[in-house]
């Protein structure tokens, strides 16, 4: 794999819980160590209480401890010397056991506590393998999103030229349109999947100022489609401590959202005020809808909603999962709603005010 790459994967890669295989990390003896320290002191305590108290449940706690963190061999181990300390002690505290009840307790016992070992130790290995598939693609979609976006950065610096050759007819310029609202789209998934992988990793700082959201989201409609978007905002400034550049990512996947999923030449109202002590900003559209049960998957990682509408759409169901990561490390929400299919959506963010609206 090439530097760039590595590279990339080193930006992109979530930050994740440090692995539970600690086998070569040193703290295979310590905690070895303290697993059979924790076997001998729930014998001693066994022995000394008698049999009036049952304490044999106590050992499945250095048994849990060695699966989980150590493996098989070690768990089998800890498991029989559980085993061996919980039959010394039964047999020192009830004298009038028999040979073969002794016998046959123990292979009881021992068959209890190596099926508990071995069950632990599939568990924390099939926690390893999904961490290892999920962390595969997470690199491979990062890899695809880096040269779709050089992609479609080099389909967007060739269409000039096209748009230039003479007597295009209007199916060729329409093809040429096409062809640019589809090489952003890439460059949108793109830069979503980069950005997913920063925001998870913690590898990004906000770059918070102060600023007036009406007049920031009046620009960012003005950019965006000011024939089809209609803001309605209020006359006072409404300030707040934000980091413009994620702010806008976040408020652009919510109207390119609302502009892609709605008719053309349907309206999309946009409203900035304040509600409950707090900045909010509304936008509502005529667009597909949302079902009840889709509301509680939008926001989430690959939340992609298809229905008979949307099924053409490009993405993988990222948009609204960076929205809802940029928005909640400023300390605000964001959530939608909708009637039904077919009957448009609404959706809100929050944002804390600055401290001094003056």
């Amino acid at each position: 794999m090439s530097e760039g790459n590595a590279a990339l994967r080193a930006q992109t890669a979530p930050r994740r819980v440090a692995d539970v295989d600690v086998r070569g990390s040193g703290l295979v003896l310590p905690i070895t160590l303290l697993a059979a320290a924790s076997v001998a002191i729930i014998w001693l305590v066994d022995i000394s209480t008698g049999p009036e108290f049952g304490f044999a449940i106590f050992y499945l706690i250095p048994i849990g401890l060695a699966s989980w963190w150590l493996g098989r061999t070690s768990a089998v181990v800890i498991a029989l010397l559980a085993t061996a300390a919980w039959i010394w002690a039964d047999y020192v505290s009830r004298s009038t056991v028999g040979f073969s009840a002794s016998v046959w307790n123990g292979l009881t016992r021992a068959a209890i506590f190596l099926m508990l070992a071995l069950l632990i130790d599939q568990v924390r290995r099939e926690r390893i393998n999904l961490r290892s598939v999920d962390s595969h693609r997470e690199e491979s979609l990062a890899l695809i999103a880096h040269t779709l976006r050089r992609s479609a950065g080099e389909i967007e610096s060739a269409i000039p030229d096209l748009t230039r050759a003479p007597a295009l007819s209007a199916a060729e310029r329409s093809a040429i349109d096409e062809l640019r609202r589809q090489s952003r789209n890439f460059k949108r998934f793109a830069d979503d999947v980069l950005e997913v992988g920063q925001l998870e990793a913690g590898r990004f700082r906000l770059n918070r100022g102060r600023f007036d959201l009406s007049e920031f989201v009046a620009t960012l409609v003005k950019e965006t489609d000011r024939e089809r978007l209609q803001l309605v905002a209020e006359s006072d400034p409404i300030w707040i401590d934000a980091d413009p550049e994620r702010l806008r990512t976040a408020l652009e996947h919510i109207l390119n959202n609302a502009l892609r999923f709605s008719p053309a030449g349907s309206t999309v109202h946009v409203t900035v005020g304040r509600r409950d002590g707090r900045a909010r900003v509304i936008v509502k559209d005529q667009g597909v809808g949302l079902a009840r049960a889709h509301l509680g998957v939008i926001f989430r990682k690959y939340g992609r909603i298809e229905t008979a509408a949307t099924k053409d759409k490009i993405g993988v169901g990222l948009g609204l999962y960076v929205v809802r990561l940029i928005v909640e490390a400023h300390g605000g929400s964001v959530s939608a709603s909708s009637v039904g299919l077919g009957l448009g959506s609404t959706f809100v963010i929050d944002l804390p005010l600055a401290s001094h609206q003056a």
